[in-house]
């Protein structure tokens, strides 16, 4: 006697019919092309320029880390996708994003006229630090300073998304400044499209953003210095 066909209950043939609608949406806004974050601050990926976020089978993309967005990441992280702004296809922006980047603007714009007017802060001493490359190996550029800079280096920090630039171009990340050693050592993850530079480098510092305040100092960016003709 053949087994009667198990009927599945009304509300998972609704679920599966609505995922099945959510696919058939999502791949006709465009193909989903995820690319790395800017860097990951405690696990979550943190946009750099022209990044945003989507959903797996969304419809809208995420330009701040939006309520949507803390869900997903909270409930179901796998189905969090970075990506660039030019590849969203015809996906619309959150509307929860929107508010949140107005709100940010009017409290920027009511703290900066209620706050006094302050002379700025001059630029750090030391604020230029000429580098030399000590070697590259599995994508990580390392460039040494003079011993005579350790102890500035020793007050400096790295912060997220700090920048290689070569030629203008934005080629890597700095993620890690080692001023242990007598000759200290900043790390660089170059892009895996760009192509090494051997020569002269520096570093330029500045004072830290506030909410990351650990040290004195902080690297605002790592440049190749194109020798003179």
């Amino acid at each position: 006697m053949p087994i009667p066909k198990r009927q599945r209950s009304p509300l998972i043939r609704k679920y599966l019919n609505v995922s099945r609608s959510a696919q058939t949406e999502a791949r006709r806004l465009g193909e989903l092309k995820p690319v790395e974050p800017a860097a990951r601050r405690e696990g979550l990926p943190v946009l750099g320029d022209d990044q945003v976020y989507v959903l797996k089978y969304g419809t809208d993309y995420h330009t701040t880390w939006c309520q949507v967005v803390a869900d997903t990441w909270e409930c179901a992280p796998r189905r969090l996708f970075v990506t660039l702004l030019a590849t969203v296809g015809e996906r619309t922006r959150c509307t929860e994003c929107d508010r949140q980047a107005k709100a940010a603007r009017v409290s920027a714009a009511q703290e900066y006229h209620q706050q006094p007017r302050l002379t700025p802060e001059p630029a750090p001493p030391d604020a230029v630090v000429p580098l030399k490359v000590m070697g590259m190996a599995h994508g990580i550029l390392f460039l040494a300073a003079g011993q005579e800079y350790r102890e500035r280096l020793k007050e400096t920090a790295v912060e997220p998304a700090t920048p290689l630039y070569v030629d203008g171009r934005r080629d890597g990340l700095v993620v890690r400044l080692d001023s242990a050693s007598d000759e200290p050592l900043l790390l660089v993850q170059l892009d895996p499209r760009a192509t090494f530079r051997n020569g002269p480098y520096q570093v330029r510092l500045r004072h830290p953003l506030r909410r990351s305040a650990t040290k004195p100092y902080a690297v605002e960016s790592v440049e190749f210095v194109q020798p003179a003709p």
